[in-house]
């Protein structure tokens, strides 16, 4: 029997938002590393992969994503019949005797059978975005609080910042978000829950106590804090990285319990290591990176370049390959890229020229 044949018990709310986000990351950002990244998250559990089945069911994407996702996870998934750019023959390409339960048609021929009517249990179908109308209409339904779940992400409020760019926004809760460079965020708040997810970068939370938690997801754990302060990470390759600065919050954990954070006391997690892990001495104190300072005890000058780039219009460029092996200490301001380059040219007595290219640092 595979994971996906019991379905007794319906995939919990947390798992069909994150599931839902992962099409919608690959959709705008088909990378290898969210491809990764999907994958380690689908193969992390039976639970995962029934809950990417359900919002697959019903989500509403191109067909060369789903052909993606589908290469990329070495199987079908059933789409829901009158979905918006399904055509007639793609619904029965896959609608075999279980057409309209997410579970029953392209599954393994060592699949379970889809069960008939007769179990006397009803079969919820989870739908996305433009599908969560279709999806009720059909069991019968004028509300499902899941399907109102993973319908958020088309309907939430997002946030962005450019390559440079650092900004800080006032949600209708009091809570404010400011974002670094290159990052996105998307926000939920209704009158039962708030949520939020990285998509990419890194973002400061200042949640406002509010009888209802605040749920903050990145790389498929979600952070939760009535009132606190909060910087959740998430990079190129999907390493999340989760600071509490103040107040309380608390990590999810694979066993469905949860984990208090304590303050300044680094959490990270990957997908090629899902379990959280306390980084002990970690290289850099980034608690004051909304005003573009970082200190390091020790780090090498072609790491430290790379970050301060981040926030370049012109680029610093290294001349000599080997120059990215120094060490430097110190408390840095990354903002200003002229000011920046200049200070640490000088104690590696390094010389400063403008090109059009950028900022070359050569001996």
């Amino acid at each position: 029997m595979t994971d996906e044949a019991s379905h007794d018990d319906l995939p919990s709310s947390p798992l069909l938002r994150q599931a839902a986000g992962w099409i919608s990351d690959l959709s705008s950002d088909p990378s290898e590393q969210n491809i990764a990244g999907l994958k380690a998250w689908y193969a992390a559990s039976p639970e995962n992969r029934k809950a990417f089945a359900s919002v697959m069911f019903s989500a509403d994407m191109p067909n060369a994503i789903r052909a993606l996702i589908e290469a990329a996870l070495g199987r079908k998934f059933n789409i829901l019949p009158d979905l918006p750019g399904v055509s007639p023959e793609m619904s029965q390409e896959r609608a075999g005797h279980a057409q309209g339960t997410p579970w029953g048609p392209g599954r393994p021929e060592t699949a379970e059978p889809s069960r008939g009517a007769g179990n006397g249990r009803r079969k919820i179908w989870f739908a996305t975005a433009a599908a969560a109308a279709i999806a009720a209409a059909a069991i019968g339904l004028t509300s499902n609080p899941i399907s109102d779940l993973i319908a958020s992400p088309a309907t939430a409020e997002s946030f962005r910042t450019g390559h440079a760019e650092i900004r800080s926004y006032s949600l209708s809760d009091g809570t404010d978000i400011t974002l670094d460079s290159d990052s996105r965020v998307e926000v939920t708040i209704d009158r039962t829950r708030r949520h939020a997810r990285l998509h990419k970068g890194r973002a400061r939370f200042i949640v406002k106590d509010d009888p209802r938690p605040f749920a903050i997801e990145a790389g498929g754990r979600e952070v939760v804090s009535k009132a606190g302060t909060v910087d959740v990470e998430l990079d190129a390759a999907r390493r999340a990285d989760v600071r509490l600065r103040a107040g309380s919050a608390d990590l999810s954990t694979d066993a469905g319990t949860t984990k208090a954070l304590v303050i300044n006391q680094p959490i990270v997690y990957s997908p090629e290591n899902v379990t959280p892990t306390v980084l002990a001495a970690p290289p850099a104190d980034t608690r004051d990176w909304p005003a573009g300072w970082v200190e390091y005890r020790t780090v090498a000058l072609g790491t430290l370049i790379e970050q301060a780039n981040r926030y370049a219009k012109s680029p610093i460029i290294l001349d000599d390959p080997e120059l990215s092996n120094l060490q430097a200490t110190g408390r840095f301001r990354l903002l200003d890229t002229e000011a920046f380059a200049k200070h640490i040219a000088e104690p590696f007595g390094l010389r400063v020229s403008r090109r059009s290219d950028g900022i070359h640092l050569s001996r």
